[in-house]
């Protein structure tokens, strides 16, 4: 309340200052008048307002410049003095003005090069271009009173209705081009912006093609048909306050009702469907919910994976996080997402506050899965230790007892060769032990090579059934 009595205020001194400086026109025309003050007092009024946030104060800083330069913009009605002049640069200065406020619009920064490249390009157009048209014109060629105050030191017909003709072809263009930054800006809004920003751009993309395409052109000899088309101009950027009007009434119905969409769209609650909830009603598909276990035994996932890293403490780094509590005041998770949802406190505190409960149940059930893939952990430690010692086991049966027999082997093949006494026993004999130890030697390998894991060899299970 404190900013918008002020608001209100200065948008209300601006409009009727916008009555006094286009009366001679506009007293003779209701319907344009009434938009065209609604033009300058809406944008006053909410560039005051939105001066207060930190995030959009170059924003409302140039949007309250645009309505004051909106204002200036129809003193040239009344055709006296350096009126006019005054009137063209205060026309020239709320283009500027409001093209760059739509660009800051709704984060408060540029996009890239593109952005402040059509700035400075906007600027040279509206600045030293105009500036040129006017010395190089007299007042009369413009629709002006002869008498009025006019520096014309270059004035050439010729060299002005260039300039002229080039204004007819600039303006589309840069209408143009600011319409498509403005969709990238769109494509660009995160978190719950994304439910207004787009209406307002949109809007004001086609409004301003819609202006381009009346801009009157600067060598008209009628001063009537000039205000007029100001006048038309105007009625088409009142869609701005409209837009944002509808923005700010969605933005507090998304506050409002933030709640009950959390509840609703993670009931029955578990896990998943808090995280999932909580990305839908933020418009955010990165956040990501870390549970605190019972007894302040650390975080984990929605997956029951610890999550050492995170701290109930706000992160100074490029990650929103925020840390949710119980109503006792105990730490309950920790939510992450976008840089984004920083800005936008009053949004996110409403979607957690309201899925405390369901976040208070998720945490029983989170508590649980970290239990279950602690013990799955374990049981896969206590197998990869039994296939080790099996893999040991195999080793020494292959470096140990297979080359104690290839020795015995080795000896009985030679004794075959020096028996004596009874060469064809003992052949037979000797051979018999061959035979033996050979097949011994078989039965070794085979053994080993059974104690040796396969890549077929079934996955022991994931967990184990809780005894009892």
């Amino acid at each position: 309340m404190r900013r918008l009595l002020p608001a209100v205020g200065a948008g209300g001194a601006v409009a009727a200052g916008t009555i006094v400086a286009g009366w001679p026109y506009l007293r003779h025309e209701c319907p344009l008048a009434t938009l065209n003050i609604l033009v300058a007092g809406s944008l006053t009024t909410a560039g005051v307002l939105l001066a207060g946030s930190a995030l959009l104060r170059r924003t409302g800083v140039l949007l309250a410049g645009a309505g004051l330069a909106w204002l200036t913009t129809w003193t040239m009605s009344w055709n006296t003095g350096a009126l006019p002049l005054l009137g063209i640069a205060g026309s020239c200065l709320f283009y500027l003005l409001f093209g760059t406020a739509l660009l800051l619009y709704p984060d408060g920064r540029f996009i890239g090069r593109a952005d402040r490249a059509i700035v400075v390009v906007t600027a040279i157009v509206l600045g030293p271009l105009m500036a040129w048209s006017v010395l190089a014109s007299r007042p009369e060629w413009n629709g002006y009173a002869p008498d009025v105050w006019w520096p014309a030191p270059l004035a050439d017909q010729r060299v002005f209705g260039a300039i002229s003709d080039a204004y007819l072809v600039i303006d589309p263009l840069l209408a143009v081009a600011l319409g498509g930054l403005l969709i990238r800006r769109v494509r660009r809004v995160r978190g719950p912006e994304r439910t207004v920003a787009p209406l307002v751009l949109f809007a004001m993309g086609v409004a301003m093609a819609g202006a381009a395409l009346l801009a009157p052109a600067i060598e008209d000899d009628d001063l009537s048909r000039v205000l007029g088309a100001v006048a038309s101009q105007g009625a088409v950027i009142s869609v701005f306050p409209l837009m944002l009007a509808v923005a700010t009434g969605r933005r507090a119905l998304g506050a409002a009702t933030a709640a009950d969409r959390v509840l609703r769209l993670a009931a029955p609650a578990t896990v998943r469907s808090v995280r999932d909830a909580l990305r839908v009603v933020l418009h955010d598909p990165t956040v990501e919910v870390h549970f605190r276990l019972p007894g302040g035994e650390g975080y984990v996932d929605v997956d029951g994976q610890p999550a050492e890293s995170t701290a109930p403490a706000r992160s100074s780094g490029p990650r929103w996080t925020c840390d949710v509590r119980t109503r006792d005041g105990e730490p309950l998770a920790v939510v992450t997402g976008d840089p984004a949802l920083g800005h936008h406190g009053a949004f996110t505190d409403a979607a957690l506050r309201a899925g405390r409960l369901a976040l208070e149940n998720a945490q029983l059930q989170v508590a649980v899965r970290a239990r279950l893939v602690e013990t799955r952990a374990v049981h896969l430690r206590e197998a990869d230790a039994q296939a080790a010692q099996r893999r040991r086991m195999a080793r020494d049966l292959n470096d140990g007892m297979q080359r104690r027999l290839a020795e015995l082997e080795r000896a009985a093949a030679a004794a075959e060769g020096v028996a004596a006494a009874d060469p064809v026993a003992a052949r037979t004999v000797l051979r018999r032990l061959h035979e033996g130890l050979l097949a011994a030697n078989q039965e070794v390998r085979d053994l080993g090579r059974g104690l040796t894991p396969r890549d077929g060899d079934p996955a022991p299970p994931a967990c184990s059934r809780p005894a009892g």
